[in-house]
């Protein structure tokens, strides 16, 4: 049998590869170990395997496509899964000490969706301790470097996923974002993920919260990564098999109609004072609408809902840190309440609004949340002069590690200028705050080389129309997955 080409192959050729005949599960299983075997030690994403299962299940799918038998919509795929989703009989840390020997007797309800369907999953990638950074490294597994800069980070939380994904180890990925998490590093390493409408996909199994928790958290969401908006396209519709949890079941999704790019109408917001964007950002993004605009599409620069840019993301952060902050030991939520307490009222800094927002009354969230529906009133009606918005990512491409800093002190060079680290909220917060749904996809190289992606926003409930939208945008701007140097030496 011909094996795919790993360095450069999508999930969807090599689910068609294996329905074919083209290739085995075996073959395909051997072929992924080998490469995590030959990339662990540079980047560190595959952090745990369950390889003597993954045998198993692959040999009874080769038997039973032998036999004719149906093998799911997957076709017996070897895959590995964020560590952060538990998998019955795998250890699931999320990056923390305190789980490094918990091994779930149950699936989260994605795991079981993609099992389900036929895939098989043989491994776990690094996050982030409670999947809580920008960049992935924990003390239970250490750093995950970036796959095509290992001085860089990989993003974070799902910084070992998207690195799997760009070096070959996977094809499939699934995610979760509430802070970017999915699309800061398909962003940072060249690859394409999808933050789905809040609601859409089960996050039962998922930590944080806590193993068995059952309700669903407030802007959290998990999603699909992939090589290729049609990979997206096909794990989403694996995804959404599962139990709503909290949402709409999948099926009640409207069914994309063809997009043509020429007289889509496109909102474009590269840039802003709250958030600066560096200059090689500014120039890919300009690539990006100027390919659209040629190819027909309407583009309007100035496309904004009413709320400001200022009180989206206030808003976001209130939303925000009383989900973070519930995660908290007694103590340390103790202490973070009694420095909101003692703050002085016009101190807006980072640290302080976490405490102060993270410890806050549930009078207080019921505000933010009637704020938020305003807001999401806003981003409705801004949809309906707008098909979709593209957006940057996050201010750079990948930065150096900085793990050494705690949060509040970290900055981010944007063309030479020191910014807040926490600056890469606000371009997550955007989508996440209104419940929107949003795909990152490659858009073109910075200047040092490094990959840059744009996200594209839609309106909520719109996932498959959007994928189907992000698609013909790509074909016209030219998005496409390239593998990292090394990745593509290793073949």
């Amino acid at each position: 049998m011909t094996q795919p080409d790993l360095a450069h192959s999508t999930l969807t050729e090599v689910v068609a590869a294996l329905r074919n005949g083209e290739v085995s599960s075996t073959e395909l299983l051997d072929a992924f170990v080998d490469r995590q075997d030959r990339f662990g030690d540079d980047y560190n994403a595959v952090v745990a395997r369950d390889l003597e299962r993954a045998r198993a299940e692959a040999g009874a799918a080769d038997d039973a496509r032998a036999r004719g038998h149906d093998v799911g919509t997957l076709a017996g795929l070897p895959m590995t899964i964020k560590d952060t989703f538990e998998t019955a009989g795998l250890v699931t840390t999320a990056g923390a000490p305190i789980l490094a020997e918990h091994v779930p007797t149950t699936d989260a309800d994605v795991v079981e969706a993609l099992r389900s369907a036929g895939a098989i999953v043989y491994g776990k990638t690094n996050v982030p301790l409670f999947a809580g950074d920008h960049q992935t490294y924990n003390d239970v597994y250490g750093i995950t470097n970036n796959a095509w800069d290992p001085t860089r980070t990989s993003g974070g939380s799902s910084g070992g996923a998207a690195v799997a994904l760009a070096l070959g180890l996977t094809v499939g990925e699934v995610g979760s974002d509430i802070g970017g998490s999915i699309r800061e590093p398909s962003h940072f390493n060249g690859v394409f993920g999808l933050k789905p409408s809040h609601g859409l996909i089960s996050e039962r199994g998922h930590i944080p919260g806590p193993p068995g928790a059952l309700a669903p958290a407030d802007l959290s969401v998990c999603g699909p990564m992939g090589r290729s908006v049609e990979d997206l396209e096909l794990l989403l519709n694996v995804l959404v098999g599962v139990r709503p949890f909290g949402g709409v079941p999948g099926a009640a999704l409207p069914v994309p109609t063809e997009v043509d790019v020429a007289g889509l109408r496109v909102g474009v917001w590269a840039d802003d004072p709250l958030a600066p964007v560096d200059s090689s950002t500014v120039r890919v993004i300009g690539d990006v609408v100027a390919k659209l605009e040629a190819a027909g599409a309407t583009v309007d620069l100035a496309a904004r809902p009413e709320s400001s840019a200022e009180r989206l993301h206030e808003i976001y952060q209130r939303l925000l840190f009383p989900v973070m902050g519930a995660g908290l030991p007694p103590e340390v939520w103790e202490r973070q309440r009694q420095l909101a307490e003692e703050a002085e009222a016009a101190d807006r800094s980072f640290a302080t609004n976490n405490a102060r927002w993270g410890t806050a009354s549930h009078k207080a969230w019921l505000g933010a949340d009637e704020a938020r529906h305003h807001a999401m009133a806003d981003w409705a009606e801004l949809f309906t002069r707008v098909d979709v918005v593209v957006m940057a990512t996050a201010s750079t491409p990948a930065f150096p590690h900085d793990t050494e800093r705690p949060y509040g002190e970290r900055t981010i060079a944007v063309d030479g200028v020191e910014r807040p680290y926490s600056d890469i909220l606000f371009w997550a917060g955007l989508a996440v705050m209104p419940l929107l749904p949003s795909v990152a996809m490659p858009a073109g190289l910075s200047d040092d080389g490094l990959p840059i992606g744009v996200q594209i926003v839609g309106p909520r409930w719109s996932d498959r129309q959007l994928l189907a939208t992000a698609r013909a945008m790509g074909e016209a701007f030219g998005s496409t997955f390239v593998p990292p140097p090394h990745a593509q030496l290793a073949g």
